[in-house]
């Protein structure tokens, strides 16, 4: 009974700000001081930071699911809508000389759910690639297709996927709804899909 008790505490308590309502400055170890509003449902433990550093954090991560707490309660909101722009062609965080037009509307499939990417293609002479296929291949995504690609999937899905299929006998539709499902349980917003 007492460790029931101890697991919903602890339950209700991470439904909230936890160990950091008191927190008044983000963490970071910049030195950051603006307020910490958000956390990442994927990242270890609940720590709190600001937009700015969130974005930051997950420049290597574009598929993480990210809280905003409101002041009575934490909504859903992604790193689309914060602002990361991911840049093709170089190192995570590294800026490019010559960047393509800014595609805001890429959607990438991930074990977790379906997540709206803001992206730049490189075109510069140091990219791995002019291909915008071979770029999104170098990040581990997978292009639905070779002409302008606008969606793409990541390689652990596709495995994933294969496993699953394999042991569960999972159909591709099975499969897409529940993607849908992660990314949004409610059923009135289904994500969409442009290949």
């Amino acid at each position: 009974m007492e460790e029931r008790d101890h697991f919903l505490l602890e339950l209700v308590r991470m439904e909230g700000c936890g160990d950091f309502a008191l927190q008044e400055t983000c963490r970071d170890s910049s030195g950051c001081t603006n307020a910490p509003e958000f956390r990442c449902e994927d990242c270890l433990g609940t720590e709190l930071y600001c937009k700015a550093c969130t974005v930051e954090i997950h420049i290597e991560n574009p598929t993480h699911r990210i809280e905003y707490w409101n002041g009575q309660h934490f909504k859903d909101t992604n790193l689309w809508d914060l602002g990361l722009q991911l840049q093709l062609g170089h190192p995570p965080g590294e800026n490019c000389s010559n960047p393509s037009l800014i595609h805001t509307d890429f959607v990438l499939l991930d074990i977790n759910g379906v997540h709206n990417v803001v992206l730049c293609f490189c075109k510069c002479q140091t990219a791995q690639s002019q291909s915008r296929t071979t770029q999104l291949l170098c990040m581990c995504w997978f292009p639905a297709t070779t002409l302008e690609p606008k969606t793409a999937t990541t390689f652990r899905l596709l495995h994933n996927f294969h496993i699953l299929s394999l042991e569960l006998k999972a159909s591709t539709f099975e499969y897409w709804q529940t993607l849908a499902r992660l990314t949004n349980n409610t059923g009135l917003n289904p994500p969409k899909v442009s290949s």
